[in-house]
């Protein structure tokens, strides 16, 4: 397949990123809190034949780099590096964001902040706010970088909500909390801090805004996550349909890969 990998440099950042395929179409991928490029393997596998595929890392994540100022990546920034990245990838035809965890947020906002330049929205572990397990999560993140203990961040995601995931992706997880440097971690921290302190996502963007059609798909055993979240956003958002998977968690479809089908008929199969 078609590969470009190129680093895209914007404010006090520089961003690196990758695309997979030649299709004018275009597939962005919007990771979550400390999800690398890597993450998105899988999905690039199963729809490079559909779209072009573009990934990366946001600033304070994986291999990018913050040039100047805070370690403390605001959301507004992380806006503007999803709409560079938009721009600089630009080939004319339909849009998808593809959002997880954390990142649905970011393409939730994008694409109510940009109604007409989205075409579709694919929102996996969607939720409005940090519930109380949430919370108590971020709190002990805290702490453990408080220690130094960049490490203990991957004992504390496999003991809350990554017990069903599969065992690839747990070692990976493992790896990078190991290999943390003190930027990332410092970037992560800030992260936590900041998710705090938000409100809910409601309160802060009008989803209603949204013009994309859009599929919101959480697991039912989801312990992060408010369910009723995401049937909040169904009446909020115009074109929106939800899928609730039983016996699944946070990570979908790191714990059932056939999980991708369900992506495929929405993005693909019926698609209009």
């Amino acid at each position: 397949m078609k590969t470009v990998k190129g680093t895209l440099e914007f404010g006090r950042f520089e961003v690196p990123y990758r695309e997979y395929g030649d299709h004018e179409d275009r597939l962005i991928c919007v990771s979550g809190a400390l999800q690398t490029m890597a993450i998105w393997r899988t999905v690039v596998k199963r729809f490079v034949g559909h779209f072009t595929v573009v990934l990366f890392d946001m600033p304070g994540i994986g291999r990018s780099k913050i040039k100047s100022g805070s370690a403390h990546v605001t959301v507004q920034e992380q806006l503007e590096a999803l709409h560079a990245m938009i721009d600089k990838t630009h080939r004319g035809g339909e849009l998808t964001l593809a959002g997880s965890s954390w990142g649905t947020a970011i393409a939730a906002a994008y694409a109510a902040f940009r109604p007409d330049a989205v075409q579709h929205l694919v929102l996996s572990s969607f939720g409005m706010k940090p519930n109380a397990v949430m919370e108590s999560i971020l709190k002990r993140a805290l702490a453990l970088y408080d220690e130094g203990n960049y490490a203990g961040g991957a004992d504390l995601i496999l003991e809350m909500f990554g017990g069903q995931i599969e065992e690839s992706y747990r070692r990976q997880i493992i790896a990078q909390f190991k290999h943390l440097n003190r930027e990332h971690a410092e970037a992560f921290y800030e992260h936590c801090a900041n998710i705090l302190k938000l409100g809910s996502l409601d309160e802060v963007i009008d989803l209603t805004r949204i013009k994309a059609r859009t599929f919101i798909i959480n697991g039912a055993k989801d312990t992060i996550i408010d369910l009723e979240d995401m049937y909040i956003a169904e009446r909020l958002i115009p074109d929106c349909e939800v899928r609730l998977v039983e016996d699944v968690g946070h990570f979908l479809h790191f714990e059932r890969p056939e999980l991708l089908d369900e992506y495929a008929d929405f993005m693909i199969h019926r698609r209009r």
